[in-house]
């Protein structure tokens, strides 16, 4: 397999600029010339009696990015943090959500895996040189652990991974999945193609309340699923307790 250079335009982070019962989605860019998510992993180093080289262990992480940004009035990150500079939020009030978007890796129907972030911000500093512009400096910090999933820059849209609904197998009859099915992942969103007038929708996991669709006609488990020709939408819903996950499948019948 072919390496290929991940690009920093590959690696998005969306603030969010709204509350979050109505998260807005804007992506931190405009002005920002550098960013890096510092992980700041916690060791713990030693040496045993019966060994004369050391231990090393990672017991957890403390990432945080700090953000150098030229102050763009007009943008919507700029002056969600304008806000917090001017009123000095603090505990809560200066909390909010942040999603790191994979780019780099594979798309399926427009979204991307991704991670959504709770954050503090602190506003580190604000001014600069006579003569140029303004530039405001701050600092996301992560608080607690990150819930994976994926997401759409075209829709600005989260969607979290299944925990306890994740599908053992998925099986469209005579279709190869893009991406490949896979019981140890949480992808939600399959595309692939077929020149049959039909195929078979096959899923499958111990406990749960499985229906499977396609438009709006439910299939049976191993039943066939009429294609109209060009796209035709498919999903299985899975139900454990009250969780509910809904898997989507583009299917395009081509003859």
């Amino acid at each position: 397999m072919t390496s290929v250079r991940v690009k920093r335009s590959q690696l998005q982070t969306f603030l969010n600029t709204g509350t979050l019962v109505s998260p807005v989605w804007s992506v931190i860019g405009d002005g920002v010339a550098t960013a890096k998510i510092a992980y700041n992993p916690k060791l713990t180093e030693e040496t045993y009696i019966n060994l004369d080289n050391a231990t090393i262990e990672v017991e957890d992480y403390a990432p945080k990015m700090p953000v150098d940004a030229v102050a763009k009035n007009g943008d919507a990150v700029f002056e969600f943090i304008d806000n917090l500079r001017k009123t000095r939020a603090i505990l809560d009030a200066a909390e909010t959500q942040i999603v790191n978007v994979w780019l780099y890796e594979t798309l399926s129907m427009g979204y991307y895996l991704a991670e959504k972030q709770a954050v503090a911000i602190s506003v580190d500093d604000f001014g600069g040189d006579g003569g140029k512009a303004a530039k405001i400096n701050y600092t996301l910090d992560y608080i607690g652990t990150p819930v994976i999933g994926s997401f759409s820059p075209a829709g600005l849209a989260f969607v979290p991974a299944p925990v306890n609904t994740i599908l053992s197998t998925l099986v469209i009859g005579g279709v190869t999945l893009t991406p490949l099915f896979s019981a140890d992942n949480t992808w939600l969103w399959y595309t692939g193609s077929v020149a049959a007038s039909s195929v078979t929708m096959s899923s499958t996991l111990t406990g749960a309340t499985i229906v499977q669709k396609v438009g709006a006609s439910v299939v049976s488990q191993g039943g066939a699923a009429a294609l109209s020709m060009g796209l035709n939408h498919l999903t299985v819903q899975v139900t454990v307790g009250t969780e509910v996950t809904t898997y989507s499948i583009d299917i395009t019948r081509t003859a």
